[in-house]
């Protein structure tokens, strides 16, 4: 499935048609998510294992906290937390793409 690589986006939210086909156990998040409009909208969380990948390359599957909108139609969104932890992101402007390198520890 496409997602998009999202720097504004604090982690990585995924459409609740999309958490309900994987199965992913929901819970009622304490705390709304603000949405790009500036409005906050209920959301739930779970945790899901994400392969990031295109063209036969692809990262180790990374266990993440999710985010689910309970209302609206979200894209998939990849955002800050966890993978800039994990890894190197440059953006290349010019080529409209990314290039995505493990960040190694140390």
């Amino acid at each position: 499935m496409d997602g998009l690589l999202d720097s504004g986006s604090d982690g990585v939210v995924l459409p609740k048609s999309l958490a309900d086909y994987l199965g992913l156990e929901l819970k009622t998040a304490e705390t709304p998510m603000r949405v790009a409009d500036g409005r906050s909208v209920d959301r739930y969380i779970s945790r899901a294992s994400l392969t990031i990948g295109r063209a036969g390359r692809h990262c180790d599957p990374i266990d993440a906290e999710v985010t689910v909108p309970k209302e609206g139609r979200s894209p998939i969104l990849i955002g800050r937390d966890p993978i800039f932890r994990l890894f190197i992101i440059t953006f290349i402007e010019a080529k409209r793409r990314f290039e995505m390198k493990p960040y190694r520890h140390g």
